[in-house]
Formats: C-alpha cells, sequence, structure tokens
C-alpha cells in the first residue's frame, strides 16, 4: 500500500481512517523487514517524514502495542515485539501450508510476466551469495539485498496463485512473524545463503515445469528449513 503523506499543520483530532492507515503502514515495514527487531520506532522523525502530527502516530503505535505487534519503552520509543517461541512455531506451521497451495497453484496459472520477476528474484538471491562470499560486504547491504528479493519471490508466488483470500491470511501471518526474522537466522552466512538461493531457485523451476506438486512440496519444505534456523539460533539469541 502507499504510504500516508497527510499535509496541514494539526491532525490532532485524528481520524480513525488515518489512524488505520498509519497501523497498516507500520505493520507493513514491520513484516517487510524496514523495521527489523531491535530496530526503535520514534514518534517524531516518523511523523515528519510521513506528513502528520504526534498524535496520530502514538495512537497507531498503541494499537500496535494492544496487537502485540510492538511494545512500547518510556522515553525511548516503540519497537517489534519478538514472538513467542510458541507464535513461531504455530505461524510457521500455518504459513508452510498456505504458501506450499500458492506454489502449487501457481505452478498451474502463473502468467510469463509474473515468471520473469521470480526468475529476477532468483537471480537476486544469486547476487546476495556472491557479495556474502567476498567477505567484505556491508551487512546492511546484504540484508537489503536478500529482504528484497525474498520480498519479491515470495509475493509474486502468492500473486500467481490467483487466491486475494489465501494473501490475505499470508499477510496477516506476516504481521505476527515478519519474513526478514528468517534473515537474522541466516545471519550472513554464505552457506546458509547459499543453500537458501538454492531452494528458491528449485521452487522457480518446479512451477515453470507446471509441477505443481513439487513446487508444493518444495515450498513447504523450505519453510521449515526456515523454521528449523529459527529454533536452532535460539529465541533468546534474537533479543534486543
Amino acid at each position: 500500500m502507499a504510504e500516508p503523506v497527510v499535509g496541514g499543520a494539526d491532525e490532532g483530532a485524528a481520524t480513525s481512517p488515518l489512524v488505520q492507515q498509519l497501523v497498516e503502514t507500520i505493520q507493513d515495514r514491520i513484516s517487510r523487514g524496514t523495521y527489523s527487531f531491535g530496530t526503535w520506532i520514534r514518534q517524531e522523525p516518523l511523523a515528519q517524514e510521513l506528513g502528520v502530527s504526534r498524535m496520530p502516530i502514538r495512537e497507531a503505535l498503541a494499537q500496535l502495542q494492544a496487537l502485540g505487534v510492538v511494545e512500547i519503552v518510556p522515553n525511548r520509543g516503540a519497537r517489534p515485539k519478538l514472538p513467542s517461541m510458541r507464535e513461531l512455531l504455530e505461524v510457521f506451521e500455518v504459513r508452510a501450508v498456505l504458501e506450499g497451495h500458492a506454489a502449487h497453484e501457481a505452478a498451474r496459472q502463473i502468467t510469463y510476466v509474473q515468471l520473469r520477476e521470480l526468475f529476477d528474484a532468483v537471480e537476486s538471491f544469486r547476487g546476495v551469495v556472491e557479495q556474502a562470499l567476498t567477505g567484505d560486504a556491508d551487512p546492511e547491504e546484504l540484508r537489503a539485498g536478500w529482504v528484497h528479493a525474498n520480498n519479491a519471490f515470495h509475493d509474486t508466488v502468492l500473486a500467481a496463485c490467483g487466491n486475494d483470500q489465501l494473501r490475505a491470511t499470508v499477510a496477516s501471518l506476516h504481521h505476527r512473524v515478519p519474513r526478514n526474522l528468517t534473515w537474522t537466522a541466516l545471519d550472513a552466512d554464505p552457506r546458509l545463503l547459499d543453500e537458501n538461493a538454492a531452494a528458491h531457485a528449485a521452487i522457480a523451476e518446479a512451477i515453470d515445469r507446471r509441477e505443481g506438486n513439487l513446487a508444493r512440496d518444495l515450498m513447504i519444505e523450505h519453510s521449515r528449513r526456515a523454521r528449523e534456523l529459527i529454533i536452532k539460533r535460539s529465541h533468546q539469541s534474537f533479543a534486543p
């Protein structure tokens, strides 16, 4: 969705639609990795960026705290809230089933343009691996490149499946457990990045060959592997 740009000197009496739009904007940034775990979300800079006053930002963050998406620390700001281990396991289990089905359906009805987008994402993953292998790549550049490729890949599969309700459900799960959490588990390890890139390539190739059952199985295994990595790194290790 587009970022809200609301002009005017005073939105002190913030309307519910404005606050809701801000809630969705912040959620989207968290789910896509713009705000990673440990990143502080500060009201004043965000209000200036989005062209609103601090009050609707404050209300949006309060709603997100009530939803368990962020935690607010007095005199510090808000930051994405790390989900519990149980939440992680449950979300990954459900997401594996849904995205597996999406891959199955994508193999049946993906368009040529979407297929190009899928393989462009695969090439982007390979670029991240090559950067990581140099040993002197900027960590933030690596993270940004991987997050962008990962979002493009999974968003394309979900779009190609042709099921808007499935896409909406997966999006809601990403608000609970953002995709970029997997990047934290990968820890910029070239071996793990290469394995991850190969998994995406195999899924894309199965979809390209219209092998729906294989695409589904590979996507489910890909999700389960991500879950295993996160468990291995341990929940406590992600604490900011």
